[in-house]
C-alpha cells in the first residue's frame, strides 16, 4: 500500500521553484528595465528643454544665424553621454518666427526582454518636445522703463 511518508511530500517545492523563482526574476528585471526607460525620458525632456533655453538666450552672442544652429552644434555637447541603456538622442529644432520647437526621440535597447515586448514596437521609444518663445527681455524693460519717464514727464507738465 501507498503511504504518506516525507519522501512523497517535498515535489512541491520543486514546482513552486519552477513557477514562483522565474517569475520574480523577471518581475525584478523589468522593474529595473522600465526604470532606465523613465530615466531616459526625463533626461530627454530636461535636455531638450535646456538646449531651447540656451539658444534663446545665446545664439546671437556666439554668433550663429538661428536658433535651430545652435541647438544642432549643441545637441551633441548637451546630451553627451548619460543616456545610459539608450540610443544617443535625435535632436530636432524647427524655428517660426520667434518661436522654437525642438524635439528629441530615443529608444531604450534591451535585447533581453525585446523579444517578450515585440508586438508592441513603440513600448521603448521615448520623445520629449519643448515649445520656447524668443524674448528680449531687456528691450521689453527699456520700453517700459522709457515709456514711464515719459508718462512722468508729461504728468508733471500738467502739474504746473
Amino acid at each position: 500500500m501507498y503511504s504518506h511518508d516525507r519522501t512523497g511530500l517535498g515535489a512541491y517545492m520543486t514546482v513552486e521553484a519552477a513557477l514562483v523563482i522565474p517569475s520574480a526574476i523577471f518581475g525584478i528585471v523589468l522593474i529595473v528595465y522600465m526604470s532606465f526607460l523613465v530615466y531616459g525620458r526625463c533626461i530627454l525632456s530636461q535636455d531638450v528643454y535646456i538646449l531651447g533655453f540656451r539658444a534663446a538666450l545665446f545664439y546671437e552672442n556666439q554668433g550663429y544665424a538661428s536658433l535651430t544652429e545652435y541647438v544642432v552644434d549643441h545637441a551633441q555637447e548637451k546630451t553627451g553621454e548619460k543616456y545610459f541603456g539608450s540610443t544617443d538622442p535625435e535632436i530636432i529644432a524647427k524655428q517660426s518666427g520667434k518661436e522654437i520647437t525642438i524635439q528629441g526621440k530615443i529608444t531604450t535597447n534591451h535585447g533581453a526582454l525585446y523579444s517578450y515586448f515585440s508586438g508592441i514596437p513603440g513600448l521603448w521609444e521615448s520623445e520629449a518636445k519643448a515649445g520656447l518663445k524668443l524674448r528680449n527681455n531687456a528691450k521689453t524693460v527699456r520700453r517700459i522703463k522709457r515709456g514711464m519717464d515719459i508718462a512722468g514727464k508729461h504728468l508733471k507738465k500738467e502739474r504746473e
